[in-house]
């Protein structure tokens, strides 16, 4: 099921606002550890007194830690740093006390000196401060991964078989793709059990029902999966 990871697809760009949507994203027991310490998180409201100054959200390729940020950050005025900007820049100069920052994909950033200054920026102004990382973030600087290893850290985990199906069922339905529960069952039971394959299946098939003028049967289906 690799090849079709790698398929652009010509779907029309959507906005933001159009891809975070609070109800189109499906909470599951994979990530209702991260809903609950997020909330806890974001429901702090002082700096000096607050039991988690910073978090770290982990988790895969397409687990929905940018949607979810995204609905947290539109419920409390939390503020995306992007890291283009942020280089070449005083990162004391980008922060308010008692307010919620994201900085996303935090392991991307080859500069360890910036992010460390980042996170001592942040405690010295009495910000509080959110990192995602596909996974445990590994730094060379001792003193960026102390930082980093004392930041309590919450996962979104790899989806189970049943989740990958209330994933998919919910997935077609917003896109108005009826399948049937044994198209549901064969596609979840023949894809790596990932969030990437998955949605990458998802792609696919929107593609082929656009392309097709007829709903796509069990065999149909096997037939588009068998040649990806």
């Amino acid at each position: 099921m690799s090849r079709f990871l790698q398929l652009s697809l010509p779907f029309q760009t959507s906005t933001k606002a159009d891809l975070f949507k609070e109800e189109d994203f499906l909470p599951l027991t994979e990530n209702s550890a991260a809903i609950n310490f997020l909330k806890k998180f974001f429901e702090q409201k002082d700096f000096v007194s607050s039991q988690f100054q910073s978090l770290i959200l982990k988790g895969a390729k397409d687990c929905g830690k940018t949607h979810l940020l995204h609905i947290f950050a539109k419920k409390f005025a939390a503020e995306f740093l992007d890291q283009e900007k942020i280089i070449g820049v005083n990162p004391a100069d980008f922060f308010t006390a008692h307010q919620f920052y994201i900085l996303e994909n935090v392991a991307e950033i080859t500069d360890e000196g910036l992010v460390l200054r980042l996170i001592n920026s942040a405690v010295e102004a009495k910000a509080f401060l959110i990192l995602s990382s596909r996974n445990a973030p590994q730094f060379s600087l001792k003193d960026l991964a102390s930082r980093v290893k004392n930041i309590f850290s919450v996962e979104i985990k790899n989806p189970s078989q049943e989740s990958l199906k209330l994933l998919l069922t919910n997935s077609f339905s917003r896109k108005q793709i009826k399948l049937s529960r044994a198209v549901i069952d064969f596609v979840s039971e023949n894809i790596d059990r990932s969030y990437e394959s998955l949605f990458a299946a998802v792609r696919l098939l929107e593609f082929h029902s656009q392309e097709s003028a007829k709903a796509l049967d069990l065999n149909a289906v096997k037939k588009i999966l068998s040649k990806s």
